[in-house]
């Protein structure tokens, strides 16, 4: 088998792993359930009767278990709320079954790096401008099935977690994102095989887990409700101009927000050392088996990585928050414009 086949073959495999194994997950888990927290407020100050609506949608989830246990033994509209951030988890619980996707979490453009030899620079050609990965026709899909009237309750309530989930992993960079280098001519499959140090734990780390971490490590609703009130406080919507830029309603907008992280890492996440994983141009077989020890022992398979150039932690830290804070935004306008197309709708069809 050529080489050249197995290091891509190895890179899409180590790709999809990093999104469908335990604690590997797009912001990670605490990232996503900030997200759904920011988004809820929202929803709930501009039209608190959805409420209940969502409520009731929830109860005809196709996995409603995960909600039942996530409400606990809240009420009324705590009892939503919890089923809410629950959703935007939910996808990536779910992983390993008939309800996942695999394909729907990443949309990774080329970013070529200046060092790119020649066949790094054909291998990024090659994709044509086109990402690895349909987050953006998943994204588009799911949205449509929200604010479809016909849609099946079951239905809306899938697309609605999986609605939740992709607008959060867009919003991350190395989701949507493969550098192509000297090290990696044909792609590092969004930073999972490059290490870096961990500045929380002071270990190796793939830089895309850095990110997907960041410094939200603790899932409780607790900590997830403190920082969605501290990152709304800090970031509200008027200091937000992709609000305006790319508005809910352009046919191209989900494409241009997974485009802002796109350039995030085109102009600066990838500009650090990193180690390679030794093995990145072994079968795909070696690099799972690595992936999966890492993540579930903490095994990492180098024994040391650079550490991040000065304000590289500071700014991912300050990236990472305002990124989430504008994901959260975003979903509730999906939402609340998903409900007034499904109102408009039914009132024209006389229902």
């Amino acid at each position: 088998m050529p080489k050249r086949w197995t290091a891509a073959a190895g890179a899409a495999a180590f790709g999809a792993l990093v999104t469908f194994v335990p604690e590997a997950r797009a912001w990670d888990h605490p990232g996503h359930m900030v997200t759904a927290a920011i988004a809820f407020a929202e929803i709930e100050q501009a039209r608190p009767d959805l409420i209940d609506v969502l409520g009731l949608l929830f109860l005809k989830h196709p996995d409603p278990a995960p909600f039942w246990v996530a409400s606990g033994d809240a009420k009324g509209k705590e009892r939503v709320r919890r089923m809410f951030i629950e959703c935007a988890r939910w996808p990536d619980d779910n992983k390993f079954t008939l309800n996942d996707r695999l394909t729907w979490h990443t949309a990774r453009w080329a970013v070529v790096a200046d060092d790119a030899p020649t066949e790094a620079r054909a291998a990024a050609e090659a994709r044509r401008g086109k990402p690895v990965g349909q987050a953006i026709e998943a994204l588009r899909l799911v949205s449509a099935m929200l604010s479809n009237p016909e849609a099946d309750p079951t239905e809306r309530a899938f697309a609605l977690c999986w609605m939740l989930h992709i607008v959060g992993d867009i919003h991350q960079p190395m989701h949507v994102s493969d550098l192509f280098s000297a090290d990696f001519p044909t792609g590092n499959a969004g930073a999972t095989m490059s290490y870096v140090h961990d500045p929380v734990t002071d270990r190796p780390i793939p830089l895309h887990i850095l990110w997907d971490s960041n410094f939200l490590r603790v899932p409780s609703l607790e900590e997830v409700d403190r920082n969605a009130q501290s990152f709304v406080a800090k970031h509200p919507r008027s200091l937000f101009p992709e609000l305006q830029q790319h508005p809910l309603g352009d046919p191209d907008a989900f494409q241009e927000w997974a485009l802002e992280s796109n350039q995030i890492a085109a102009d600066w996440a990838f500009d650090v050392r990193t180690t390679a994983d030794p093995n990145k141009d072994q079968p795909a077989e070696k690099l799972v088996q690595n992936m999966v020890n890492f993540i579930l022992n903490g095994v990492s398979p180098v024994q040391e990585a650079p550490e991040l150039p000065p304000g590289y932690w500071e700014r991912l830290q300050d990236t990472a928050e305002r990124r989430m804070t504008l994901a959260g935004y975003r979903i509730a306008d999906i939402i609340l414009s998903a409900a007034d197309q499904v109102e408009a709708q039914r009132r024209f069809m006389g229902r």
